[in-house]
């Protein structure tokens, strides 16, 4: 097939890359969140608006492209079906899966691999040489994604509601910070809580990262972060022999936290979630002649 759509769809940006596979010329543009678990409506929206931008941009009909799309909560086969029901009809020949399965095969192009996504969420996906694939985490805001920056967050923000409910009121520095983006009192917290997302929980880990020299709490809540992204690099690695890639918003100032023996394990990643769906297009074209819809299971 002459052209490929990749789709990269997180819990805070999505981003679509139009590819003519004659020429390798590519048309690139970012719209907002794309999580199936976090607004199933919105992720819709923003996906069928990049898929028009894009595909005006190179003056052609989306029916005339293959698009592969990883998504978050396209682990989810209820909402990963509904969503395949109500994109698929768009495009020539459709595959969803999720954004850690595409994250996985573009970090090492393909080849064998463990990559621990850090972004609002967190999941750690292996791929061995046989091509088998395996999960760890990814479970989600409520009850998992330790380490992703909502997690984070969200340790923040219950330490900001004990500090309220105590004697001594508000004395981190960091907590004051908070304190002032999202409230100081049950008046102002508990309208915030209660439609407060998993991106506006991940909106305050920057704080924490810029507090942590200077208040004890944020230093707390920093080295509980690093314990939750060890904890799932060496859950999700086991026995393997596997470079391990740190993908997603918070690997890069992760990184250096890590112990020395975590470090050791560390590679750059060689691509990206979009380059990952692109390989996955170019193997499943190369292997099998698509005649209509696919959703992955």
């Amino acid at each position: 097939m002459m052209w490929t759509i990749a789709i990269d769809g997180g819990g805070s940006k999505t981003l679509a890359r139009l590819t003519n596979n004659i020429t390798g010329e590519r048309w690139q543009q970012q719209a907002g969140p794309a999580s199936l678990t976090n607004d199933f409506a919105l992720a819709i929206t923003n996906i069928n608006q990049l898929t028009r931008g894009v595909c005006q941009q190179a003056g052609i009909s989306s029916q005339q492209a293959f698009a592969v799309m990883g998504l978050a909560g396209a682990g989810n086969p209820q909402q990963q079906q509904l969503a395949s029901e109500q994109l698929s009809g768009h495009y020539a020949n459709f595959l969803l899966t999720t954004d850690a399965k595409t994250s996985l095969y573009g970090a090492n192009l393909g080849q064998p691999v463990l990559v621990v996504a850090l972004g609002t969420g967190s999941v750690a996906m292996r791929l061995l040489a046989d091509g088998s694939e395996h999960q760890v985490g990814g479970w989600g805001f409520n009850i998992g994604d330790e380490g992703g920056g909502a997690w984070l967050g969200k340790q923040a923000v219950r330490e900001l509601l004990w500090q309220i409910d105590s004697l001594a009121g508000i004395s981190s520095p960091l907590l004051q910070q908070i304190a002032v983006q999202i409230g100081n009192n049950a008046a102002s917290l508990l309208p915030w809580l209660k439609t407060a997302s998993p991106a506006e929980f991940a909106a305050l880990t920057p704080l924490i990262f810029n507090h942590a020299w200077q208040c004890p709490l944020a230093a707390n809540l920093l080295q509980r972060h690093v314990d939750a992204v060890q904890q799932l690099v060496f859950s999700a690695r086991e026995q393997f022999d596997l470079p391990v890639v740190l993908l997603g918003g918070l690997a890069e100032v992760t990184k250096p936290l890590l112990t020395e023996h975590c470090r050791t394990l560390l590679q750059p990643a060689l691509g990206t979630a979009l380059d990952g769906a692109y390989i996955l297009a170019s193997q499943l074209s190369s292997s099998s002649p698509f005649s209509g819809h696919t959703h992955d299971e």
